[in-house]
């Protein structure tokens, strides 16, 4: 079984970063989908073991993270981006598309939106933004993934001190 934490849009809010990985921090991994490396990186130096997989967001000015990534997780191919160079603030498909290509799960930030939805043979999901939300509270992700299949897709509220 492999818990994967999903954080998107932290919004320079290292702190909430940090009651994130406390809160999960049994997780197999940490995708983060940009706007706020550094804080994942302040956040990350108080757990160095921690696996993480991070792409860059319009936000992440002079990153040297690429702004897509491929990883498998047990036997699901995931696909992760920030996503405003898919158009994401507008529609799913382009995103839907790329992702199809060879992935099962397209995650997805930029929108600040929590999305979950079965698109096809593509499962989308979005964390919504960690900090600095300006549509909702601040949330992340938690997808479980077990024997090539995901067994469960959750948006949790960030915790407060």
């Amino acid at each position: 079984m492999t818990k994967l934490l999903i954080l998107s849009d932290s919004h320079n809010s290292t702190g909430a970063v940090e009651r994130i990985l406390h809160a999960e921090s049994d997780a197999t991994a940490v995708i983060f989908l940009g706007d706020g490396l550094r804080d994942l990186e302040e956040a990350l130096t108080l757990y160095p073991k921690m696996k993480v997989y991070a792409v860059a967001g319009n936000c992440d000015f002079g990153a040297l993270e690429p702004l897509d990534g491929l990883a498998a997780f047990d036997q699901v191919v995931v696909f992760y981006t920030h996503g405003h160079m898919y158009g994401v603030k507008y529609d799913l498909d382009t995103l839907a598309d790329a992702a199809a290509r060879g992935a099962e799960v397209a995650l997805f930030g930029h929108s600040h939106i929590p999305h979950a939805e079965q698109r096809g043979k593509v499962f989308l999901f979005n964390p919504g933004s960690c900090g600095r939300c300006y549509t909702g509270p601040n949330t992340y992700g938690v997808l479980t993934l077990d024997q090539g299949k995901i067994i469960s897709h959750e948006h949790k509220e960030v915790p407060h001190l």
